[in-house]
């Protein structure tokens, strides 16, 4: 009978159809925990739980000002944290907001390639500055064209001398998978335990689905899952995953980490 009653109402394209509709995409951006603050889309609690194998080393890939460096340090308090921003004005307030010992931030951003590369800057501090082309932010924030210093993770790693990684988080506007393309050796090797990315509609302007990183992480030995608030749903690919709203955060682990897998699996 409900199910009658909405075929009806959804006949209608504005008044109560409307309302409804717009209210259901609310409810399912709750559910499905759809945003990008740390206190509420399930990356906080993800990193309570990875607290626990105590990380040494640890990357943030599109650190912006810190935030998520900070909160890392947090929780991971024996971590030396490199951090890493395409922006050279950004990574100026970035270095003033992360002067511990601990924090090294990279006077480069990470990429598949190294070399200078252009990228579209959106304004001081802004979080959707990318090396990507996309046009998703144009309409409503004026950008500049700029160069930013790029290198593949392999070569940051080997000048620091740096043989492993125990988590490297990813954020940088659609430009997830070319990161992670740049730590291939070390992707290869198994050295690095834990990999969060970041997938939305910026990967699509990159032409990356979510089935490429299935297909590039998963033969390298990594189990994947969306971050939920309830934990980490680990899951094979199934191509509703390509959805740009099947995300915002997804979480890589190495598969022989089984403990850590299973401490951060949801319960549902």
């Amino acid at each position: 009978m409900l199910s009658n009653l909405l075929k009806t109402v959804s006949k209608n394209k504005n008044g109560i159809s409307k309302w409804i509709s717009d209210e259901a995409i609310y409810f399912l951006d709750l559910y499905f925990d759809r945003n990008y603050d740390f206190e509420s889309n399930g990356e906080k609690e993800t990193l309570k739980k990875i607290s626990a194998i105590d990380p040494k080393i640890v990357f943030d890939a599109g650190a912006n000002v810190g935030d998520w460096s900070r909160l890392a340090g947090k929780y991971f308090p024996s971590a030396s944290i490199h951090a890493f921003e395409l922006s050279e004005s950004t990574r100026s307030t970035l270095k003033k907001n992360l002067q511990e010992e601990r924090y090294v931030v990279a006077n480069t951003a990470l990429g598949s390639q190294s070399g200078q590369f252009e990228y579209k800057d959106y304004g001081n501090l802004s979080t959707v500055n990318s090396i990507i082309n996309t046009e998703i932010h144009d309409e409503n924030i004026p950008f500049t064209k700029r160069l930013a210093n790029i290198v593949t993770g392999d070569e940051y790693m080997a000048d620091a001398g740096l043989s492993h990684i125990d988590f490297l988080k990813v954020d940088v506007e659609g430009a997830e998978l070319e990161v992670l393309r740049g730590f291939n050796n070390t992707i290869q090797k198994g050295k690095i335990k834990v990999i969060q990315f970041e997938y939305g509609y910026a990967n699509g302007d990159a032409h990356n689905l979510m089935k490429d990183f299935y297909d590039y992480l998963v033969p390298a030995g990594y189990e994947i899952g969306k971050i939920w608030t309830a934990g980490v749903r680990f899951l094979p690919f199934d191509y509703s995953a390509n959805n740009f709203d099947s995300g915002p955060n997804y979480l890589a682990v190495l598969r022989q980490e089984k403990a850590l897998i299973d401490s951060l699996r949801s319960p549902v």
